[in-house]
């Protein structure tokens, strides 16, 4: 989450978060954009070729919209997602971003949504 939290931070963002994981509500960090957008990140490290589940996108995309109503909802993962997460993500909106979506970013590309 930390990393994360840097490379947001690094692209512009302010007012970066991380919040405690007992009170997180189902996000992992807060901040807004340069132009004042808010932004809620769920961060999942899973190893090998586990992929996030659809259950876990269905939490992050209700809390990003109807418990933080938050502008750019972006859920960050060092795996795949599964075939029914992204449908739900692509439905509700929230951005994803890979293992190698994830790798560029942290090599110095910016993410699109943060511009």
């Amino acid at each position: 989450m930390r990393h994360v939290a840097d490379l947001l931070r690094r692209d512009g963002c302010t007012d970066v978060v991380v919040r405690q994981a007992r009170s997180d509500r189902g996000i992992d960090i807060t901040a807004r954009t340069a132009d004042g957008r808010s932004v809620a990140v769920q961060c999942k490290n899973r190893a090998g070729r586990a992929s996030v589940p659809s259950a876990d996108m269905q939490k992050f995309a209700g809390a990003a919209r109807a418990v933080d109503r938050v502008d750019i909802a972006l859920f960050v993962a060092t795996c795949t997602f599964s075939r029914e997460a992204q449908a739900i993500a692509d439905l509700s909106g929230v951005i994803t971003v890979n293992r190698d979506e994830l790798e560029a970013w942290s090599a110095g590309v910016r993410l699109k949504t943060l511009r």
